[in-house]
């Protein structure tokens, strides 16, 4: 029998560990034994089998992608390694990397599960965030176990070294007192300030009236005069120069220079009352902790990582610093792919760098590229798709460090998913305006000077007429009005179950904005999170709000800021007002209500779908059909979990809609006049697990 080398011997145990039929885990002190639920119910945690396996699969594998579907509970698969790791190896120091939308969410998951621990969350000024830095790293104390919290954002700005404003509270009596009279003598500058400003304002455009048209020589006069003294300049006066008209022009500089020594002088009040601080940057902290403490290492989780898609990107650059000095490192998403398969490139550049080395050789391996002239007689290669073989090494090659599965697979207690499609037959102003932007549309793809921009600008104006008028912009910058065949659909809906937990999607944050202010006119309470809520706790409170079963907000309107890492599993409905371009951001959207913890004995996902006056199909048919269409690639690699992106960008979207349309314009037979409901149930798709390696000895686990 051929003797095994050890990196053979490692893949067979994580296959062994992956396919233990009954894994059990022994209680870790970390992890608490019954934990209480939104509806206020006192619950036991229940570690379910293949969240086991997870568990085991992120002790012994060090650096590895945690890919499950939405759903599926891989926070809490974390957060118990993170114990069973301390209960083994107690110098670790975790660090949570996570989008804004669930900063809190985290903190509140943390607390739920786990005991024995302080969890730490980073939402404040910079100032403030440095003295949790100076406590955390500096002040590490081994025996005290904690949790860093932060979101990519922060983690980005806050890398380097920076200029902060102090604003440490003095202690001493004659200080404070000090301070206080500087603080009033801020308040009046600014009062001053804002003044002056405003006379200046005023007497701008009266300034400009009586100096237009005059001689050039006055012109150039002014001009001098107005230059800082520093420059030196020496004026001469035109020899056609009145008493008025110096006047006017000292008025005018005095105001000025009065509003400049006003800023001057702010500044130099802010700088007494919060002087300027030098303060290190996070990377810094990090290594002087590792410094102070020989045995302490970095574990780093980045939850939703798929947000490093870009590896040229500045939050790609300072997530890869940070994974260069943790020992363990993790990422957590159920898309690890949107678009394109190159984005896994991206994603192992920081978890598992020596995978694919260099991007010429993942291009080369991987992907199927052609040439692309880019000016100058020059070329780049870009990538145009894949084959069979070439998905099937990456597939082999990932293995050990990806671990993915869908959730219908292992989770039987999770609601049935049911969808339907609700036809809405365009009103007469949306036919017309769809009408007209589809003609723009084709035109703008016969138009070999028009650019993809141009045809995505007119693909996006036909979605918007779907939606409503209101949407959509005339020639004079004016918004059309009308009726709105899918508001009106949605405001039937809603009446009539308004017991309802609905979560409601758009593309378009003005289409929330229009639903949200017909729900007001009809009294329906409701939250909103989108990318103008862009505060952590503002979105948690509203996310909080709608899950509270007693709180009387039985609707959730969100766009795409809102389809991940937001947990809405009291939700009983789904409503989307169309469909978001990616297949994977419809799984997250799927995933949203689709959860464990959702007591519902199914979920109903109501896709409404736009249909001209005269029968014909309209985008959302198209943007459906293309997007059914992609998932069987995605299932090649991972299952449901890539998105369905591997070729798929908002480009090719325009270009497969462009031929979606000219066969509709070809073709008559798909028309239907009658409006009609089609239920289907959920399609089961394969999905192909992947991990990565560090022996932890299980035995005492």
């Amino acid at each position: 029998m051929k003797h095994m080398n050890q990196e053979d011997e490692t893949i067979c145990k994580i296959r062994d560990i992956r396919n233990l039929p009954d894994p059990i885990l022994k209680p870790s002190p970390y992890l608490r034994t019954k934990y209480v639920d939104e509806f206020g119910s006192k619950l036991p945690v229940r570690i379910r089998d293949y969240q086991a396996r997870g568990i085991m699969n992120l002790l012994q594998v060090q650096d590895m992608i945690l890919g499950d579907d939405t759903g599926l509970g891989k926070t809490l698969q974390v957060l118990s390694a993170i114990g069973y790791i301390w209960m083994k190896e107690p110098e670790y120091v975790p660090i949570v990397i996570t989008k804004k939308s669930s900063l809190y969410q985290w903190q509140a998951e943390a607390e739920r599960f786990m005991k024995g621990m302080e969890v730490i969350t980073i939402d404040d000024g910079p100032f403030e965030r440095n003295a949790v830095y100076e406590d955390f790293f500096l002040n590490h104390d081994p025996d005290k176990k904690k949790i860093l919290i932060m979101t990519y954002e922060v983690m980005w700005k806050d890398m380097e070294e920076s200029v902060v404003r102090d604003r440490t509270k003095p202690t001493d009596e004659k200080k404070k007192i000090e301070l206080n009279k500087i603080r009033k003598i801020l308040k009046s500058t600014r009062l001053i300030a804002k003044n002056a400003k405003t006379r200046f304002e005023e007497k701008k455009p009266i300034f400009k009236e009586y100096f237009d048209g005059r001689d050039y020589s006055i012109h150039a006069y002014i001009q001098d005069r107005l230059k800082p003294p520093e420059d030196g300049v020496a004026a001469s006066e035109p020899s056609i120069w009145s008493n008025e008209d110096e006047r006017m022009l000292s008025n005018i500089i005095s105001l000025r220079d009065e509003v400049r020594s006003s800023k001057v002088l702010i500044e130099d009040l802010k700088d007494k009352v919060t002087p300027p601080k030098l303060i290190p940057g996070l990377f810094s902290y990090v290594k002087e902790m590792l410094s102070l403490n020989d045995n302490t290492k970095i574990f780093l989780i980045m939850d939703e990582v798929h947000y490093l898609k870009n590896h040229k990107g500045k939050m790609h650059e300072s997530a890869s610093r940070l994974a260069s000095v943790s020992a363990r490192k993790v990422g957590m998403t159920a898309t690890p792919v949107k678009n394109r398969l190159m984005e896994f490139f991206s994603l192992f550049k920081i978890i598992q760098p020596s995978l694919f080395p260099k991007i010429t050789y993942f291009q080369h391996s991987y992907c199927i590229t052609k040439l692309q002239p880019i000016g100058g007689g020059r070329k780049i290669p870009i990538v145009v798709g894949h084959s069979k073989n070439q998905l099937k090494r990456f597939v082999e090659i990932i293995e050990p460090f990806y671990l993915s599965r869908r959730k219908h697979e292992v989770a039987e207690e999770l609601p049935e998913l049911i969808t339907r499609e609700l036809v809405c037959t365009l009103s007469n102003e949306q036919d017309d305006i769809y009408e007209m932007s589809e003609l723009e549309a084709l035109a703008a793809d016969d138009d070999p000077d028009s650019n993809r921009s141009e045809i995505l600008k007119a693909m996006t104006r036909i979605q918007q007429a779907c939606d409503a008028p209101q949407l959509v912009l005339d020639e004079d910058g004016n918004k059309y009005q009308g009726v709105s065949s899918k508001m009106n659909i949605l405001l039937e809906i809603l009446q009539e179950n308004t017991g309802t937990k609905t979560i409601i999607f758009s593309r378009f944050e003005k289409m929330i904005s229009l639903i949200q202010n017909s729900l007001l006119d009809v009294g329906i309470k409701h939250v909103r999170i989108t990318g103008k809520e862009n505060k952590a706790k503002d979105r948690e409170k509203s996310k909080i709000a709608f899950q509270d079963i007693e709180s009387g907000i039985n609707v959730i309107l969100i766009t795409t800021a809102g389809s991940e890492s937001i947990n809405l599993h009291a939700a009983e409905h789904l409503i989307f007002i169309d469909n978001p371009w990616s297949w994977g951001d419809y799984v997250q959207l799927i995933g949203r209500p689709i959860r464990i913890g959702n007591k519902h004995a199914a979920v109903l996902v109501t896709h409404l779908m736009a249909r001209r006056q005269s029968g014909e199909k309209t985008i959302d048919d198209h943007v459906v059909k293309i997007l059914r269409s992609k998932k069987s690639l995605a299932d090649t690699v991972a299952g449901v979990s890539l998105k369905d992106g591997l070729k798929f960008t908002t480009s090719d979207m325009a270009t497969h809609l462009i031929q979606e349309l000219r066969q509709g314009k070809e073709s008559s037979s798909d028309k239907l006049i009658k409006p009609r409901i089609r239920n289907q149930k959920q399609t089961v798709i394969k999905n192909i697990p992947s991990v990565k390696v560090t022996n932890i000895d299980l035995s005492d686990i």
